[in-house]
This record gives C-alpha cells, sequence and structure tokens, in this order.
C-alpha cells in the first residue's frame, strides 16, 4: 500500500487519504481537495492543510482527533518544520492518494515555489 511518511520529532506518521477521508475532507472544505492547490496566485489556507492532514493520518494512526493534529503540527513547527513545508507533505499524500500522477506533482511544487519567489520579491 502506498502512503508517505511524515516526521515530527521522533515520531512517524504514515499519511495517505483513502477514499471515505478524501470525501469527509472535501465536505468540511467545501470541495475537491485538488481545488485547495488550484486557486490561482493563492496558496492553501492553514485550516485547508490541517483538514487535509488530519483525513490523511486516519488509515494509519487510527483515532487521531483534529485537537491531535492541531497539536502534532505544533510539534513539527517546534521541531524546525513550516507552513511552507507542511504543502509539500500533503501534495505528496495527493500524490501517493492517487489525485495526480508523479510528474504532475513536480510541475505543481515547480509552480508552488515560483509563486512563492514571486510574493517574496
Amino acid at each position: 500500500m502506498r502512503y508517505t511518511e511524515f516526521k515530527v520529532g521522533d515520531k512517524e506518521y504514515k499519511l495517505r487519504l483513502a477514499a471515505s477521508e478524501m470525501i469527509n475532507v472535501e465536505k468540511k472544505i467545501g470541495g475537491n481537495v485538488l481545488d485547495i492547490f488550484m486557486k490561482k496566485e493563492q496558496i492553501p489556507t492553514m485550516e485547508e492543510l490541517l483538514l487535509t492532514l488530519h483525513g490523511s493520518l486516519q488509515k494509519f494512526q487510527h483515532g487521531i482527533g483534529l485537537s491531535d493534529t492541531y497539536n502534532i503540527y505544533d510539534e513539527y513547527v517546534d521541531n524546525g518544520g513550516a507552513f511552507e513545508d507542511l504543502i509539500e507533505v500533503i501534495m505528496d499524500v495527493l500524490e501517493v492518494s492517487g489525485f495526480f500522477k508523479k510528474e504532475q506533482l513536480e510541475e505543481g511544487k515547480a509552480k508552488l515555489k515560483k509563486t512563492k519567489e514571486q510574493k517574496n520579491e
């Protein structure tokens, strides 16, 4: 079974969006999960990313609640992680969950990098 790994401190989580969780996340964000990356000139919100992270934790880490996900993110930041790094993690989750192929993932990451660079100018 495909998944991506997410390391937070000394813990490692396996991430993948199963079909039921994809539907749950889409209900919560009010649209297709891919929409969070397709908004022109806009990066995903913290809420969108953390709801997607929460959904992707469910397949292998049963019983993790949304508040647990917030704590995992806080620990991630405490260990040097950043919001922009989490975007790439979620993009990897979408690839292993069948939303797009690896080549499309690389194109998306390049586009994200370009958008970040333009905002920093």
